[in-house]
């Protein structure tokens, strides 16, 4: 299979998988989203070799009450949907901004018994840890927190950081779709 159409394939699976209920489908996102995000290299920088777009993705900003939260020694804190800037948040509770995928990645999502994670931790934490591309021991404290919370917090049925990569997947989709579309447009 040719880089284009896996690029093109990936991200019909990573769709699929921001709907779904079960556990398992979605936990797999987190394997396209390391494929795409931040394999060496990334498929999505393969793929923009030859079109040289400037990707961005929009999302929400830590905001006062984020930091609020956050800054008052939260036992657990997970951003959840309120990363989408296009979905309907209260006052108060958006920031959008065009982040670069370095921005997108260091993005904190969560916050577990003072240890915070980032998308990039996230996307870790679920392929190699929880098992979306492998399953292992964790091996630094964040990663056994993460671990821990996996078996005891769960939001929509999910565990909260599976649950979170479904928010974070539809965000990067959105800022992908001129990439998408461009080789959509060259390979017809």
């Amino acid at each position: 299979m040719d880089t284009e159409s896996l690029f093109l394939r990936t991200l019909d699976d990573l769709e699929k998988r921001t709907n779904a209920t079960d556990e398992y489908e979605v936990l797999l996102a987190a394997a396209l989203l390391r494929k795409l995000l931040l394999d060496s290299p990334p498929l999505i920088d393969q793929v923009n070799a030859t079109h040289r777009l400037k990707l961005r993705f929009r999302i929400n900003g830590p905001t006062a009450y984020e930091e609020m939260i956050v800054s008052d020694g939260a036992v657990f804190f997970s951003l959840e949907d309120a990363i989408d800037p296009e979905l309907d948040h209260p006052p108060g509770l958006v920031a959008p901004i065009d982040a670069t995928r370095d921005q997108l990645l260091a993005r904190r999502v969560m916050v577990v018994n003072g240890e915070q994670v980032t998308i990039h931790h996230l996307i870790d934490q679920l392929a190699h840890i929880e098992g979306a591309v492998h399953r292992s021991d964790p091996r630094e404290r964040r990663e056994a927190v993460l671990n821990e919370a996996a078996r005891q917090l769960f939001i929509g049925g999910l565990p909260a950081g599976t649950r979170q990569i479904q928010a974070v997947a539809r965000v990067v989709l959105r800022g992908l779709r001129p990439l998408r579309d461009a080789v959509r447009k060259s390979t017809s």
